[in-house]
């Protein structure tokens, strides 16, 4: 990782939910166990809109794919809960991966367990996610999406000014010009 880009953004700071402390994290190998938890946990409806299909757990390869990142062109932030008397939750995760052909896209995609949806975390994750590209020389984070998914699209839509959306009948593919500030996406 470039150490300029790494110092050029900030992880949230932690937040508080009712009786539970929320951190954010960059993704490593040992976030394994806590993202297949996470999946365990996951609503066949979040499940399909995240990964266009229900899955239950990821398997060994998508779990080396998803944590053993560079820092540089494959980059991702989790978010941890910490409730008193209980173990770490995964409790959502944002990512990105840097086109090969165009070296200043990457490919988004952002993720929360139901119980923590909308409750802020999801735009937390979505604003450090895109100050952590633009710091690594990312000018745009662009994906698909599911017509149906409006919490997704919804998020998009109130935190990503200046989107782009190209509606087709079964995807909805979406682009984010970030600024200066990595803001777009606050």
């Amino acid at each position: 990782m470039n150490a300029l880009a790494a110092a050029a953004w900030e992880l949230p700071a932690p937040l508080a939910l009712g009786d539970a402390t929320i951190t954010f994290a960059p993704i490593t190998p040992a976030a394994k166990s806590l993202i297949q938890a996470a999946m365990r946990r996951l609503s066949p409806e979040s499940s399909r809109r995240r990964f266009f299909t229900v899955r239950r757990q990821l398997s060994e390869r998508e779990l080396a794919r998803f944590t053993e990142l560079d820092g540089w062109d494959r980059f991702a932030i989790g978010a941890l809960a910490h409730a008193r008397g209980a173990p770490v939750e995964g409790i959502g995760v944002a990512r990105f991966a840097r086109l090969a052909d165009r070296g200043d896209v990457a490919e988004a995609a952002v993720v929360v367990v139901d119980a923590w949806q909308g409750r802020g975390i999801g735009k937390l994750l979505l604003r450090a996610l895109a100050r952590a590209a633009f710091a690594r020389g990312i000018v745009r984070l662009r994906g698909v999406v599911l017509p149906d998914n409006q919490p997704m699209l919804g998020l998009l839509s109130r935190h990503a000014p200046g989107l782009a959306r190209a509606d087709a009948r079964d995807l909805v593919d979406v682009e984010v010009r970030l600024d200066g500030a990595g803001e777009d996406a606050s």
